[in-house]
């Protein structure tokens, strides 16, 4: 019965989409869920996931997303997803969405443009991370390490593996694959 649930939301979820209607696409996700008092309006959906902003990046819903999935209980996190697919379905976005289907799936961040240039998204405390940052460019040794990460990179062994911890916790492969594939132009970054 359960694959036939499923079945039947991705089908109602299709035809949402391509009629471009909200509320198909929303009891779709109830009827996966299984649960028609989880349906959450978009409003109650980026309260949930604890985002003021509703103009956010995407980039930055994920991240929140992911901060409130890490420690959660089950339940908790079905309702996040839950929140993740509601404001996926009201803002089209093609990126929440590919999250959902696939949460260790590589983010795609947007080029910057003059009108709409890239950068950290305040989330509360960011000018404080923005100001760090600034501060650890002066430290050469840091600067270096930063700038020539290639050289410096942890291979992928298991030796360095069982090694990696984050505070007390073991770090796993995925994580380090993900904050490895970090892409800059260094010409540009420290202008």
């Amino acid at each position: 019965m359960d694959g036939d649930k499923a079945k039947v939301a991705r089908a109602l979820r299709i035809i949402g989409e391509h009629r471009n209607q909200y509320s198909l696409q929303l009891f779709a996700s109830t009827v996966e869920s299984g649960d028609s008092s989880g349906a959450f309006t978009v409003a109650e959906a980026y309260r949930r996931l604890q985002i003021g902003d509703p103009n956010m990046r995407d980039e930055s819903v994920i991240s929140y997303y992911q901060t409130l999935c890490a420690n959660a209980p089950p339940g908790s996190k079905a309702s996040y997803a839950e929140a993740l697919r509601t404001i996926a379905t009201a803002r089209d976005s093609t990126l929440l969405r590919a999250h959902l289907d696939d949460p260790n799936a590589p983010i795609v961040i947007e080029k910057g443009s003059e009108d709409q240039p890239v950068g950290l998204d305040n989330i509360g405390n960011t000018c404080y991370l923005n100001s760090l940052l600034q501060y650890y460019y002066t430290v050469k040794p840091v600067r270096d390490v930063v700038m020539n990460f290639q050289e410096y990179r942890m291979e992928l062994n298991t030796e360095n593996m069982l090694k990696k911890r984050v505070g007390g916790r073991a770090v796993s492969r995925g994580e380090i694959i993900k904050a490895q594939k970090c892409k800059f132009c260094p010409e540009k970054i420290w202008q």
